[in-house]
């Protein structure tokens, strides 16, 4: 599978995973999908979440082989060209994060 295609079955994934936030988001049970993420993530025993930059900005390491967990990022804007015409597309972008169990401290023992 080609890298493009992995991103693509990933954002797939995060989708179908969301349609089912939708309702608890609509019925006010959480606020945003990415709470609800947050709260899957929480259940499967990942407690803090942050990206690689900022595990590495507090001394800690991202174990190798460690596959990453998706949140949503901000909405962001792209101005494409499609058949001569400019246009604007609007979209959320998959933010790669680690949990606390996917990190070491360089100091200690992987």
């Amino acid at each position: 599978m080609t890298n493009q295609a992995t991103i693509q079955a990933k954002r797939m994934e995060l989708k179908e995973i969301s349609k089912t936030l939708t309702e608890l988001k609509t019925a006010g049970s959480i606020t945003t999908i990415n709470e609800g993420l947050k709260a899957i993530y929480t259940q499967q025993g990942h407690h803090e979440l942050k990206t690689f930059d900022q595990w590495e900005k507090v001394g800690m390491h991202v174990k190798k082989g460690a596959k990453a967990l998706y949140l949503w990022g901000k909405q962001t804007a792209k101005t494409i060209n499609e058949n001569g015409e400019e246009k604007e597309i609007k979209y959320f972008p998959m933010l790669a994060v680690f949990s606390d169990l996917q990190v070491y401290n360089s100091e200690n023992n992987k």
